[in-house]
Protein backbone atom coordinates (compact mmCIF):
# COMPACT_ATOMS: atom_id res chain seq x y z
CA UNK A 1 0.00 0.00 0.00
CA UNK A 2 2.85 2.40 0.76
CA UNK A 3 4.20 2.01 -2.73
CA UNK A 4 1.07 3.51 -4.27
CA UNK A 5 0.91 6.54 -2.00
CA UNK A 6 0.89 9.93 -3.68
CA UNK A 7 3.69 12.36 -2.93
CA UNK A 8 1.31 15.30 -2.91
CA UNK A 9 -0.36 17.65 -5.37
CA UNK A 10 1.31 19.96 -7.80
CA UNK A 11 1.63 23.61 -6.75
CA UNK A 12 -1.65 25.55 -6.78
CA UNK A 13 -2.42 28.42 -9.19
CA UNK A 14 -1.64 30.94 -6.43
CA UNK A 15 1.70 29.22 -5.87
CA UNK A 16 2.41 29.44 -9.59
CA UNK A 17 1.55 33.14 -9.72
CA UNK A 18 3.72 33.78 -6.68
CA UNK A 19 6.57 31.88 -8.32
CA UNK A 20 6.14 33.88 -11.53
CA UNK A 21 6.25 37.15 -9.60
CA UNK A 22 9.31 36.05 -7.66
CA UNK A 23 10.97 34.90 -10.88
CA UNK A 24 10.47 38.32 -12.49
CA UNK A 25 11.93 40.03 -9.45
CA UNK A 26 14.77 37.53 -9.29
CA UNK A 27 15.64 38.13 -12.94
CA UNK A 28 15.92 41.86 -12.31
CA UNK A 29 17.99 41.42 -9.17
CA UNK A 30 20.15 38.73 -10.75
CA UNK A 31 21.09 41.08 -13.57
CA UNK A 32 22.23 43.58 -10.96
CA UNK A 33 24.20 40.85 -9.23
CA UNK A 34 25.83 39.92 -12.52
CA UNK A 35 26.84 43.56 -13.06
CA UNK A 36 28.39 43.71 -9.59
CA UNK A 37 30.28 40.48 -10.15
CA UNK A 38 31.54 41.53 -13.56
CA UNK A 39 33.38 44.40 -11.90
CA UNK A 40 34.79 42.25 -9.12
CA UNK A 41 35.75 38.84 -10.51
CA UNK A 42 39.40 38.44 -11.52
CA UNK A 43 40.06 37.27 -15.06
CA UNK A 44 41.23 33.79 -14.04
CA UNK A 45 38.16 33.16 -11.86
CA UNK A 46 40.12 32.02 -8.84
CA UNK A 47 41.95 29.12 -10.49
CA UNK A 48 45.45 30.52 -9.92
CA UNK A 49 46.65 33.15 -7.43
CA UNK A 50 46.83 36.46 -9.28
CA UNK A 51 48.67 38.37 -6.54
CA UNK A 52 51.80 40.23 -7.61
CA UNK A 53 54.93 40.46 -5.53
CA UNK A 54 56.74 43.81 -5.60
CA UNK A 55 59.82 43.88 -7.79
CA UNK A 56 61.99 44.99 -4.89
CA UNK A 57 60.54 42.48 -2.39
CA UNK A 58 63.08 40.06 -0.91
CA UNK A 59 62.81 36.49 -2.26
CA UNK A 60 61.05 33.87 -0.14
CA UNK A 61 63.28 31.43 1.76
CA UNK A 62 62.29 28.59 -0.57
CA UNK A 63 61.90 28.98 -4.33
CA UNK A 64 60.96 26.59 -7.10
CA UNK A 65 64.05 26.39 -9.33
CA UNK A 66 64.71 30.03 -8.43
CA UNK A 67 61.25 31.07 -9.66
CA UNK A 68 59.13 33.34 -7.45
CA UNK A 69 55.32 33.09 -7.69
CA UNK A 70 53.74 36.49 -8.35
CA UNK A 71 57.06 37.90 -9.57
CA UNK A 72 58.57 35.59 -12.19
CA UNK A 73 57.05 35.57 -15.66
CA UNK A 74 55.94 32.78 -17.99
CA UNK A 75 59.10 33.42 -19.98
CA UNK A 76 61.15 32.93 -16.81
CA UNK A 77 59.43 29.60 -16.23
CA UNK A 78 60.20 28.33 -19.71
CA UNK A 79 63.77 29.55 -19.53
CA UNK A 80 64.35 27.78 -16.21
CA UNK A 81 62.43 24.57 -16.87
CA UNK A 82 62.42 24.13 -20.64
CA UNK A 83 59.54 22.62 -22.55
CA UNK A 84 56.77 20.96 -20.48
CA UNK A 85 55.45 17.49 -21.21
CA UNK A 86 51.96 19.01 -21.31
CA UNK A 87 50.48 22.47 -21.45
CA UNK A 88 46.94 23.75 -21.93
CA UNK A 89 44.51 26.44 -20.75
CA UNK A 90 42.62 25.46 -17.61
CA UNK A 91 40.84 28.67 -16.62
CA UNK A 92 44.34 30.06 -16.27
CA UNK A 93 47.24 28.15 -17.86
CA UNK A 94 48.80 24.87 -16.77
CA UNK A 95 52.14 23.15 -17.51
CA UNK A 96 53.37 19.73 -16.35
CA UNK A 97 57.04 18.92 -15.76
CA UNK A 98 58.55 15.59 -14.62
CA UNK A 99 59.24 15.62 -10.87
CA UNK A 100 62.91 15.44 -10.01
CA UNK A 101 63.91 12.14 -8.47
CA UNK A 102 60.36 10.73 -8.49
CA UNK A 103 59.72 8.63 -11.56
CA UNK A 104 56.24 8.84 -13.06
CA UNK A 105 55.24 11.92 -11.04
CA UNK A 106 54.83 15.50 -12.21
CA UNK A 107 55.04 19.05 -10.94
CA UNK A 108 52.00 21.11 -11.92
CA UNK A 109 52.90 24.72 -12.75
CA UNK A 110 50.16 27.35 -13.09
CA UNK A 111 50.44 30.68 -14.91
CA UNK A 112 47.93 33.53 -14.90
CA UNK A 113 47.87 33.10 -18.69
CA UNK A 114 50.02 31.54 -21.39
CA UNK A 115 52.26 34.63 -21.37
CA UNK A 116 51.34 35.88 -17.90
CA UNK A 117 52.97 35.57 -14.51
CA UNK A 118 54.09 32.45 -12.63
CA UNK A 119 51.17 31.94 -10.23
CA UNK A 120 51.85 28.76 -8.24
CA UNK A 121 53.09 25.19 -8.42
CA UNK A 122 52.08 21.91 -6.81
CA UNK A 123 55.29 19.91 -6.81
CA UNK A 124 56.16 16.28 -6.20
CA UNK A 125 59.82 17.30 -6.42
CA UNK A 126 61.42 17.57 -2.97
CA UNK A 127 63.80 20.53 -2.53
CA UNK A 128 67.28 19.80 -1.24
CA UNK A 129 67.61 20.11 2.53
CA UNK A 130 63.83 19.95 3.09
CA UNK A 131 63.20 16.22 2.81
CA UNK A 132 61.85 15.84 6.36
CA UNK A 133 59.73 17.75 8.83
CA UNK A 134 62.76 18.25 11.05
CA UNK A 135 64.68 19.87 8.20
CA UNK A 136 61.70 22.05 7.30
CA UNK A 137 61.28 23.38 10.85
CA UNK A 138 65.01 23.89 11.30
CA UNK A 139 65.00 26.15 8.26
CA UNK A 140 61.58 27.81 8.46
CA UNK A 141 60.53 27.48 12.11
CA UNK A 142 57.17 26.18 13.34
CA UNK A 143 54.33 26.26 10.79
CA UNK A 144 51.60 28.90 10.99
CA UNK A 145 49.00 26.14 10.74
CA UNK A 146 49.06 22.36 10.73
CA UNK A 147 46.46 19.87 9.55
CA UNK A 148 46.99 16.25 10.58
CA UNK A 149 45.17 13.58 8.60
CA UNK A 150 45.39 9.79 8.80
CA UNK A 151 48.02 9.46 6.05
CA UNK A 152 49.69 12.88 5.88
CA UNK A 153 50.24 16.25 7.53
CA UNK A 154 50.03 19.69 5.93
CA UNK A 155 52.49 22.29 7.24
CA UNK A 156 51.41 25.80 6.27
CA UNK A 157 53.98 28.60 5.86
CA UNK A 158 51.78 31.05 3.96
CA UNK A 159 53.75 34.18 4.81
CA UNK A 160 56.81 32.48 3.32
CA UNK A 161 54.89 31.33 0.26
CA UNK A 162 55.09 27.58 0.76
CA UNK A 163 53.19 24.58 2.16
CA UNK A 164 54.62 21.13 2.72
CA UNK A 165 52.90 17.74 2.70
CA UNK A 166 54.69 15.13 4.80
CA UNK A 167 53.73 11.48 5.18
CA UNK A 168 53.21 9.50 8.39
CA UNK A 169 56.99 9.19 8.77
CA UNK A 170 57.40 12.97 8.36
CA UNK A 171 59.02 12.56 4.94
CA UNK A 172 58.24 15.34 2.44
CA UNK A 173 56.01 14.11 -0.42
CA UNK A 174 54.66 17.40 -1.80
CA UNK A 175 55.36 21.12 -1.83
CA UNK A 176 53.04 23.97 -2.85
CA UNK A 177 54.56 27.33 -3.82
CA UNK A 178 52.49 30.54 -4.12
CA UNK A 179 52.92 34.33 -3.71
CA UNK A 180 54.51 35.17 -0.34
CA UNK A 181 52.51 38.14 0.85
CA UNK A 182 51.00 37.57 4.29
CA UNK A 183 50.26 34.92 6.91
CA UNK A 184 47.01 33.05 6.25
CA UNK A 185 46.36 32.35 9.94
CA UNK A 186 47.01 35.04 12.53
CA UNK A 187 48.43 34.32 15.99
CA UNK A 188 45.03 34.40 17.67
CA UNK A 189 43.43 31.89 15.31
CA UNK A 190 43.42 28.14 15.56
CA UNK A 191 46.71 26.68 14.38
CA UNK A 192 46.27 22.90 14.70
CA UNK A 193 43.50 20.54 13.58
CA UNK A 194 44.18 16.86 14.23
CA UNK A 195 42.09 14.17 12.52
CA UNK A 196 44.85 11.58 12.58
CA UNK A 197 43.28 9.40 15.29
CA UNK A 198 39.87 9.09 13.63
CA UNK A 199 39.09 5.85 11.81
CA UNK A 200 40.15 5.87 8.18
CA UNK A 201 41.11 3.36 5.52
CA UNK A 202 40.23 -0.38 5.44
CA UNK A 203 38.36 -1.56 8.53
CA UNK A 204 38.16 -5.13 9.89
CA UNK A 205 34.86 -6.93 9.55
CA UNK A 206 33.10 -6.92 12.93
CA UNK A 207 32.93 -10.29 14.68
CA UNK A 208 29.18 -9.72 15.00
CA UNK A 209 27.87 -7.16 12.49
CA UNK A 210 24.95 -5.11 13.71
CA UNK A 211 21.51 -6.22 12.61
CA UNK A 212 19.77 -4.19 9.92
CA UNK A 213 16.38 -5.68 10.77
CA UNK A 214 13.61 -3.31 9.74
CA UNK A 215 15.86 -1.22 7.47
CA UNK A 216 14.62 -0.84 3.91
CA UNK A 217 16.12 1.05 1.00
CA UNK A 218 14.96 2.01 -2.46
CA UNK A 219 16.66 3.88 -5.27
CA UNK A 220 15.74 5.50 -8.56
CA UNK A 221 17.03 7.91 -11.19
CA UNK A 222 15.32 10.34 -13.53
CA UNK A 223 16.39 12.72 -16.30
CA UNK A 224 16.37 16.43 -15.52
CA UNK A 225 17.76 17.67 -18.84
CA UNK A 226 15.77 20.76 -19.95
CA UNK A 227 13.10 19.79 -22.45
CA UNK A 228 13.00 23.21 -24.10
CA UNK A 229 15.72 25.64 -25.03
CA UNK A 230 13.21 28.40 -24.22
CA UNK A 231 13.65 27.58 -20.53
CA UNK A 232 17.24 28.75 -20.61
CA UNK A 233 19.03 32.08 -20.83
CA UNK A 234 17.77 33.88 -23.97
CA UNK A 235 21.32 34.93 -24.84
CA UNK A 236 22.36 31.33 -25.42
CA UNK A 237 19.25 29.54 -26.65
CA UNK A 238 20.44 29.27 -30.25
CA UNK A 239 23.67 27.64 -29.04
CA UNK A 240 22.01 25.24 -26.60
CA UNK A 241 23.29 21.73 -27.37
CA UNK A 242 22.91 18.84 -24.89
CA UNK A 243 25.98 16.59 -24.98
CA UNK A 244 24.57 14.08 -22.49
CA UNK A 245 21.63 13.94 -20.10
CA UNK A 246 21.48 15.43 -16.63
CA UNK A 247 20.06 13.22 -13.89
CA UNK A 248 18.67 13.29 -10.38
CA UNK A 249 19.41 10.07 -8.48
CA UNK A 250 17.84 9.15 -5.15
CA UNK A 251 18.31 6.57 -2.44
CA UNK A 252 15.64 6.43 0.27
CA UNK A 253 16.10 4.76 3.67
CA UNK A 254 13.24 3.70 5.95
CA UNK A 255 13.16 2.12 9.38
CA UNK A 256 9.90 2.22 11.25
CA UNK A 257 8.41 5.69 10.80
CA UNK A 258 11.76 7.36 10.06
CA UNK A 259 12.51 8.07 6.40
CA UNK A 260 15.12 10.13 4.61
CA UNK A 261 15.67 10.62 0.88
CA UNK A 262 19.19 11.49 -0.29
CA UNK A 263 19.18 12.95 -3.79
CA UNK A 264 22.18 13.88 -5.91
CA UNK A 265 21.49 16.04 -8.96
CA UNK A 266 23.61 17.15 -11.92
CA UNK A 267 22.89 20.80 -11.20
CA UNK A 268 24.80 24.05 -10.64
CA UNK A 269 22.90 24.71 -7.42
CA UNK A 270 19.43 25.35 -6.02
CA UNK A 271 18.32 27.88 -3.44
CA UNK A 272 16.23 26.79 -0.47
CA UNK A 273 13.22 28.64 -1.88
CA UNK A 274 13.30 26.25 -4.86
CA UNK A 275 13.90 23.14 -2.73
CA UNK A 276 11.23 23.90 -0.09
CA UNK A 277 8.26 22.96 -2.34
CA UNK A 278 9.89 19.56 -2.94
CA UNK A 279 10.40 19.09 0.80
CA UNK A 280 6.74 19.88 1.47
CA UNK A 281 5.46 17.59 -1.27
CA UNK A 282 7.42 14.56 -0.04
CA UNK A 283 6.47 15.29 3.57
CA UNK A 284 2.85 14.68 2.64
CA UNK A 285 3.81 11.06 1.93
CA UNK A 286 5.50 10.67 5.31
CA UNK A 287 9.06 11.30 4.15
CA UNK A 288 10.07 13.81 6.79
CA UNK A 289 13.57 14.49 5.55
CA UNK A 290 14.90 15.30 2.09
CA UNK A 291 18.50 16.11 1.22
CA UNK A 292 18.79 17.43 -2.32
CA UNK A 293 22.44 18.03 -3.15
CA UNK A 294 23.61 19.67 -6.36
CA UNK A 295 26.87 18.39 -7.83
CA UNK A 296 27.73 22.04 -8.61
CA UNK A 297 27.95 21.22 -12.28
CA UNK A 298 29.16 24.32 -14.14
CA UNK A 299 27.97 22.85 -17.45
CA UNK A 300 24.37 22.68 -16.22
CA UNK A 301 21.97 25.61 -16.63
CA UNK A 302 22.14 28.48 -14.15
CA UNK A 303 19.17 27.50 -11.97
CA UNK A 304 19.66 30.40 -9.52
CA UNK A 305 19.81 33.43 -11.81
CA UNK A 306 23.42 34.17 -10.86
CA UNK A 307 24.26 35.18 -14.40
CA UNK A 308 21.16 37.22 -15.12
CA UNK A 309 18.36 34.80 -16.03
CA UNK A 310 16.16 32.93 -13.55
CA UNK A 311 14.69 29.82 -15.32
CA UNK A 312 11.34 29.56 -13.52
CA UNK A 313 9.89 26.99 -15.92
CA UNK A 314 12.97 24.79 -15.72
CA UNK A 315 13.04 24.98 -11.93
CA UNK A 316 9.40 23.87 -11.83
CA UNK A 317 10.32 20.93 -14.06
CA UNK A 318 13.23 20.02 -11.73
CA UNK A 319 10.88 20.10 -8.74
CA UNK A 320 8.41 17.78 -10.46
CA UNK A 321 11.11 15.38 -11.65
CA UNK A 322 12.79 15.15 -8.25
CA UNK A 323 9.44 14.39 -6.62
CA UNK A 324 8.87 11.63 -9.21
CA UNK A 325 12.36 10.27 -8.53
CA UNK A 326 11.76 10.15 -4.77
CA UNK A 327 8.36 8.56 -5.45
CA UNK A 328 10.02 5.86 -7.54
CA UNK A 329 12.64 5.22 -4.86
CA UNK A 330 9.83 4.94 -2.32
CA UNK A 331 8.04 2.42 -4.53
CA UNK A 332 11.27 0.43 -4.83
CA UNK A 333 11.80 -0.01 -1.07
CA UNK A 334 13.06 -3.45 -0.11
CA UNK A 335 14.80 -5.02 2.88
CA UNK A 336 18.49 -4.29 3.43
CA UNK A 337 20.44 -7.44 4.21
CA UNK A 338 23.63 -5.56 5.02
CA UNK A 339 24.86 -1.98 5.04
CA UNK A 340 28.44 -1.65 3.85
CA UNK A 341 30.74 1.37 4.01
CA UNK A 342 34.32 2.24 3.15
CA UNK A 343 36.48 5.35 3.19
CA UNK A 344 40.00 6.23 2.13
CA UNK A 345 42.35 9.20 1.91
CA UNK A 346 43.71 9.47 -1.62
CA UNK A 347 47.48 10.05 -1.98
CA UNK A 348 48.68 13.64 -1.58
CA UNK A 349 52.05 13.24 -3.30
CA UNK A 350 52.62 16.48 -5.19
CA UNK A 351 50.47 18.60 -2.81
CA UNK A 352 47.31 17.47 -4.60
CA UNK A 353 45.51 14.29 -5.60
CA UNK A 354 47.40 14.11 -8.87
CA UNK A 355 45.08 14.10 -11.87
CA UNK A 356 41.93 14.42 -9.75
CA UNK A 357 41.73 17.12 -7.04
CA UNK A 358 43.56 20.32 -6.14
CA UNK A 359 42.92 23.57 -4.22
CA UNK A 360 43.39 26.63 -6.39
CA UNK A 361 42.87 29.20 -3.61
CA UNK A 362 45.01 27.77 -0.81
CA UNK A 363 47.27 25.55 -2.85
CA UNK A 364 47.93 22.17 -1.25
CA UNK A 365 45.17 22.41 1.39
CA UNK A 366 42.91 19.49 0.49
CA UNK A 367 40.87 16.83 2.30
CA UNK A 368 41.35 13.97 -0.20
CA UNK A 369 38.82 11.58 1.37
CA UNK A 370 36.50 9.47 -0.76
CA UNK A 371 33.73 7.46 0.95
CA UNK A 372 31.04 5.04 -0.17
CA UNK A 373 27.91 3.59 1.41
CA UNK A 374 26.01 0.63 -0.07
CA UNK A 375 22.72 -0.89 1.11
CA UNK A 376 22.90 -4.54 0.03
CA UNK A 377 19.64 -6.29 -0.87
CA UNK A 378 18.64 -9.86 -0.08
CA UNK A 379 19.98 -10.84 -3.52
CA UNK A 380 23.46 -9.79 -2.27
CA UNK A 381 23.57 -6.95 -4.82
CA UNK A 382 23.89 -3.22 -4.05
CA UNK A 383 20.60 -1.36 -4.16
CA UNK A 384 22.56 1.87 -4.50
CA UNK A 385 26.10 3.19 -4.17
CA UNK A 386 26.37 6.53 -2.43
CA UNK A 387 29.67 8.26 -3.30
CA UNK A 388 31.10 11.28 -1.47
CA UNK A 389 34.20 13.39 -2.10
CA UNK A 390 34.86 17.09 -2.64
CA UNK A 391 35.64 18.49 -6.08
CA UNK A 392 34.20 21.32 -8.19
CA UNK A 393 32.44 19.91 -11.24
CA UNK A 394 33.91 22.19 -13.90
CA UNK A 395 35.87 19.90 -16.20
CA UNK A 396 34.16 21.27 -19.32
CA UNK A 397 34.84 24.73 -20.70
CA UNK A 398 31.87 26.87 -19.63
CA UNK A 399 31.92 28.93 -22.83
CA UNK A 400 31.10 25.85 -24.90
CA UNK A 401 27.46 26.22 -23.79
CA UNK A 402 26.61 22.56 -24.14
CA UNK A 403 24.85 20.75 -21.33
CA UNK A 404 26.63 17.80 -19.76
CA UNK A 405 26.83 16.04 -16.40
CA UNK A 406 30.64 16.33 -16.66
CA UNK A 407 32.81 13.77 -14.85
CA UNK A 408 30.13 12.66 -12.29
CA UNK A 409 28.00 11.55 -15.24
CA UNK A 410 30.75 9.29 -16.57
CA UNK A 411 31.46 8.07 -13.04
CA UNK A 412 27.84 7.17 -12.33
CA UNK A 413 27.39 5.40 -15.65
CA UNK A 414 30.41 3.21 -14.92
CA UNK A 415 29.38 2.46 -11.32
CA UNK A 416 26.00 1.32 -12.61
CA UNK A 417 27.67 -0.80 -15.32
CA UNK A 418 29.91 -2.34 -12.63
CA UNK A 419 26.83 -3.58 -10.75
CA UNK A 420 26.73 -0.89 -8.07
CA UNK A 421 22.99 -0.31 -8.35
CA UNK A 422 21.82 3.31 -8.59
CA UNK A 423 24.85 5.59 -8.07
CA UNK A 424 24.20 8.72 -5.99
CA UNK A 425 27.00 11.30 -6.02
CA UNK A 426 26.97 13.74 -3.11
CA UNK A 427 29.66 16.41 -3.43
CA UNK A 428 31.54 17.58 -0.35
CA UNK A 429 33.18 20.76 0.96
CA UNK A 430 34.19 22.17 -2.43
CA UNK A 431 34.95 25.74 -1.40
CA UNK A 432 38.25 27.34 -1.78
CA UNK A 433 38.48 26.39 -4.88
CA UNK A 434 38.65 22.62 -4.42
CA UNK A 435 38.66 21.78 -8.08
CA UNK A 436 39.79 19.27 -10.68
CA UNK A 437 43.41 18.54 -11.52
CA UNK A 438 42.51 17.83 -15.14
CA UNK A 439 45.09 18.46 -17.82
CA UNK A 440 42.48 20.33 -19.90
CA UNK A 441 38.77 21.13 -19.92
CA UNK A 442 37.56 18.59 -22.49
CA UNK A 443 35.16 15.67 -22.60
CA UNK A 444 38.05 13.25 -22.98
CA UNK A 445 39.56 14.56 -19.75
CA UNK A 446 36.17 14.63 -17.99
CA UNK A 447 35.57 11.02 -19.00
CA UNK A 448 39.04 10.00 -17.79
CA UNK A 449 38.33 11.70 -14.45
CA UNK A 450 34.93 10.05 -14.09
CA UNK A 451 36.28 6.61 -14.92
CA UNK A 452 39.18 7.10 -12.48
CA UNK A 453 36.74 7.89 -9.66
CA UNK A 454 34.57 4.90 -10.67
CA UNK A 455 37.65 2.66 -10.45
CA UNK A 456 38.35 4.01 -6.96
CA UNK A 457 34.76 3.22 -5.96
CA UNK A 458 35.09 -0.32 -7.31
CA UNK A 459 38.32 -0.77 -5.37
CA UNK A 460 36.73 0.62 -2.20
CA UNK A 461 33.97 -1.99 -2.47
CA UNK A 462 36.59 -4.68 -1.78
CA UNK A 463 37.14 -3.31 1.74
CA UNK A 464 33.55 -2.20 2.46
CA UNK A 465 32.31 -3.65 5.76
CA UNK A 466 29.08 -3.63 7.80
CA UNK A 467 28.91 -1.65 11.05
CA UNK A 468 29.42 -3.13 14.50
CA UNK A 469 26.62 -0.93 15.87
CA UNK A 470 23.54 0.44 14.15
CA UNK A 471 21.78 3.76 14.48
CA UNK A 472 19.23 5.46 12.24
CA UNK A 473 18.27 9.00 13.13
CA UNK A 474 17.75 12.21 11.19
CA UNK A 475 17.60 15.78 12.48
CA UNK A 476 17.09 18.99 10.51
CA UNK A 477 17.69 22.43 12.01
CA UNK A 478 16.76 25.92 10.90
CA UNK A 479 19.89 28.06 10.58
CA UNK A 480 20.18 31.85 10.34
CA UNK A 481 23.35 33.40 8.90
CA UNK A 482 24.05 37.15 9.11
CA UNK A 483 24.31 38.80 5.70
CA UNK A 484 27.36 41.04 6.08
CA UNK A 485 28.47 41.33 2.44
CA UNK A 486 27.75 44.99 1.79
CA UNK A 487 27.53 44.47 -1.98
CA UNK A 488 25.05 41.61 -1.77
CA UNK A 489 22.82 42.64 1.12
CA UNK A 490 20.50 45.11 -0.66
CA UNK A 491 20.15 42.72 -3.59
CA UNK A 492 19.42 39.66 -1.46
CA UNK A 493 16.77 41.58 0.45
CA UNK A 494 14.84 41.75 -2.83
CA UNK A 495 15.77 38.36 -4.27
CA UNK A 496 15.47 36.38 -1.04
CA UNK A 497 13.79 37.88 2.00
CA UNK A 498 16.08 38.28 4.99
CA UNK A 499 15.07 37.77 8.60
CA UNK A 500 16.43 40.81 10.46
CA UNK A 501 19.47 40.90 8.22
CA UNK A 502 19.99 37.13 8.24
CA UNK A 503 19.66 34.49 5.55
CA UNK A 504 17.46 31.58 6.66
CA UNK A 505 18.66 28.13 5.62
CA UNK A 506 18.85 24.62 7.10
CA UNK A 507 21.27 21.81 7.94
CA UNK A 508 20.64 18.10 8.46
CA UNK A 509 22.43 15.39 10.43
CA UNK A 510 21.91 11.77 9.32
CA UNK A 511 23.16 8.81 11.34
CA UNK A 512 22.93 5.54 9.42
CA UNK A 513 24.68 2.48 10.78
CA UNK A 514 27.93 3.99 12.03
CA UNK A 515 28.02 6.54 9.20
CA UNK A 516 27.53 10.22 10.03
CA UNK A 517 26.42 12.73 7.41
CA UNK A 518 26.19 16.50 7.85
CA UNK A 519 24.73 18.73 5.16
CA UNK A 520 26.25 22.09 4.25
CA UNK A 521 24.19 24.91 2.64
CA UNK A 522 26.88 26.02 0.21
CA UNK A 523 30.54 25.73 -0.73
CA UNK A 524 32.40 25.27 2.54
CA UNK A 525 36.17 25.73 2.50
CA UNK A 526 38.20 22.71 3.66
CA UNK A 527 39.57 24.67 6.63
CA UNK A 528 36.02 24.86 8.01
CA UNK A 529 35.18 21.31 6.97
CA UNK A 530 38.02 19.72 8.95
CA UNK A 531 36.87 21.51 12.12
CA UNK A 532 33.49 19.81 11.68
CA UNK A 533 35.05 16.47 10.79
CA UNK A 534 37.09 16.32 14.00
CA UNK A 535 33.77 16.11 15.92
CA UNK A 536 32.47 13.28 13.70
CA UNK A 537 33.47 9.98 15.28
CA UNK A 538 31.45 7.65 13.06
CA UNK A 539 32.63 5.83 9.95
CA UNK A 540 32.59 7.06 7.33
CA UNK A 541 32.28 10.78 7.98
CA UNK A 542 30.43 12.48 5.15
CA UNK A 543 29.94 16.19 4.52
CA UNK A 544 27.34 16.94 1.84
CA UNK A 545 27.87 20.30 0.14
CA UNK A 546 25.30 22.46 -1.66
CA UNK A 547 22.58 20.54 0.15
CA UNK A 548 19.07 22.08 0.00
CA UNK A 549 20.66 25.50 -0.55
CA UNK A 550 23.51 27.37 -2.22
CA UNK A 551 24.80 30.32 -0.21
CA UNK A 552 28.09 30.61 -2.09
CA UNK A 553 31.50 30.29 -0.47
CA UNK A 554 31.61 29.74 3.28
CA UNK A 555 35.02 31.11 4.27
CA UNK A 556 36.69 30.99 7.70
CA UNK A 557 36.88 34.53 9.11
CA UNK A 558 40.63 34.32 9.74
CA UNK A 559 41.13 33.75 5.99
CA UNK A 560 38.54 36.25 4.78
CA UNK A 561 40.10 38.69 2.29
CA UNK A 562 39.01 41.81 0.48
CA UNK A 563 40.81 41.08 -2.79
CA UNK A 564 39.82 37.53 -3.77
CA UNK A 565 37.09 36.07 -5.96
CA UNK A 566 35.53 33.78 -3.37
CA UNK A 567 34.71 36.67 -1.04
CA UNK A 568 32.60 38.35 -3.74
CA UNK A 569 30.40 35.23 -3.79
CA UNK A 570 29.96 34.89 -0.03
CA UNK A 571 27.46 35.93 2.64
CA UNK A 572 30.43 37.27 4.58
CA UNK A 573 32.84 36.11 7.32
CA UNK A 574 30.03 35.37 9.78
CA UNK A 575 28.76 32.40 7.74
CA UNK A 576 31.52 29.89 8.51
CA UNK A 577 31.31 30.07 12.33
CA UNK A 578 27.52 29.63 12.18
CA UNK A 579 27.72 26.59 9.90
CA UNK A 580 30.61 25.05 11.85
CA UNK A 581 29.04 25.61 15.28
CA UNK A 582 25.61 24.36 14.17
CA UNK A 583 27.15 21.15 12.84
CA UNK A 584 29.13 20.60 16.05
CA UNK A 585 26.09 21.18 18.27
CA UNK A 586 24.05 18.71 16.23
CA UNK A 587 26.83 16.11 16.44
CA UNK A 588 27.07 16.58 20.22
CA UNK A 589 23.32 16.52 20.69
CA UNK A 590 23.23 20.07 22.08
CA UNK A 591 19.88 21.78 21.54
Amino acid sequence: MRKSMSLGPSPSRSDALRAKSMASLSRLVSMLVACVLAAQVPSVWGQAPESKVAADAPPPPVTYHGLIPGKSTAADVRAALGSPVWEAPWYAYKLLYPAQGRSGMYDSVHLTGKDGHFACVEAASVPAGLATRAEIETRLGAPEYELRMATFKLLDYSQQGVRFIVDKKDQTIGVAYFPHLRPRVHDGARQLVDLSLLRQGPQPRPAEPASTEGLRAGAAEIKITPLQAEWLDPRYREKYQPHDDLYARAVLFERGDERVALVGADLFGLGLTTVEPIIERVKEAGIAHLVLAASHNHAAPDTMGVYGHYPAEYNQYIQDQVVKCVQAAYANLRPVKELRTASRELPMDGARVAGLIRNARNVGLVDPTISILQPIGEDDQPIATLVNFACHVEGIEAGVLELTADFPGYMCEQIKADGGGIPVFLNGAVGGMVSGDNRARTHDEAKATGLAFAALVKDLEKTAQPPATFDFAVETKRVEIPMTNANFKPLYEQMRPLNRGRVVTQMTLVRLGECEMVTLPGEVLPEVAVEILEHMHGFPRILIGLANDQLGYIIPPEDFRDDEYEETMSQGPAAAPVVRDTAIRMLKGIK
